[in-house]
């Protein structure tokens, strides 16, 4: 996500039912209405359905990663478009600045209200295509080159960002968790090569801490 200098403004499931066994032969008590529809064949009710033995996603908060070779911390940075307004950031900057904002930015939104996860931590891809969708709308930014991918065993969102009116380009990674984000951003005007290494190098340094 950009940042700038100076401090910017920021702008389920259906019912499902379970009948009594119905014996094929027919001698079985029917099905009362009071048990409601039952699920269609070969279905589990949504709020029956088991979530498997896969292992749980690492919570976002407790994501870890370094500082890339040739970067270093950095202060009075702020977000222009925060996702969320509730969020924690780590501005990381090359140690030979640039002429422009030439920054990768590491941010967590703890608290994030849509539904982008079911219960057993799915993502909803339609879902977070809408949120984005319309951050990018209140934001003014255009993202091209959208795909999935996964970041240290969790799904994720990939785009490059242009923000109307101004002149740096934002190469962003989304990192979905239930009910939190985590946003890897790496953001350049002329030093493409520094920061497109120290993005690489960020993004395959996290871990599941």
């Amino acid at each position: 996500m950009a940042v700038a200098l100076l401090c910017a403004g920021c702008t389920s499931t259906g019912p499902g039912g379970s009948g009594e066994p119905v014996d094929p032969s027919g001698s079985g008590p029917p099905p009362s209405a009071a048990d409601g529809p039952a699920a269609p064949p070969g279905t589990v009710p949504p709020q029956l359905r088991e979530c498997g033995d896969q292992e749980a996603a690492p919570a976002l908060a407790d994501l870890t990663w370094t500082t890339p070779d040739g970067f270093e911390d950095a202060g009075g940075l702020t977000q222009i478009a925060p996702l969320e307004p509730d969020y924690s950031a780590t501005y990381l900057v090359p140690q030979q600045p640039g002429t422009g904002v030439e920054v990768l930015v590491v941010v967590h939104y703890p608290q994030v209200p849509a539904e982008l996860t079911d219960d057993c931590g799915e993502v909803d891809r339609k879902q977070v295509d809408a949120y984005l969708a319309q951050w990018h709308e209140e934001a003014g930014v255009t993202a091209t080159a959208v795909q999935w991918t996964e970041v240290a065993g969790v799904p994720a969102v990939s785009e490059r960002e242009r923000y109307q009116g101004r002149d740096f380009i934002v190469d962003s990674t989304i990192l979905i968790g239930s009910g939190e984000l985590m946003m890897i951003s790496c953001q350049w005007t002329g030093q493409q090569d520094v920061i497109g290494a120290g993005c690489e190098e960020l993004l395959t340094s996290v871990s599941g801490g």
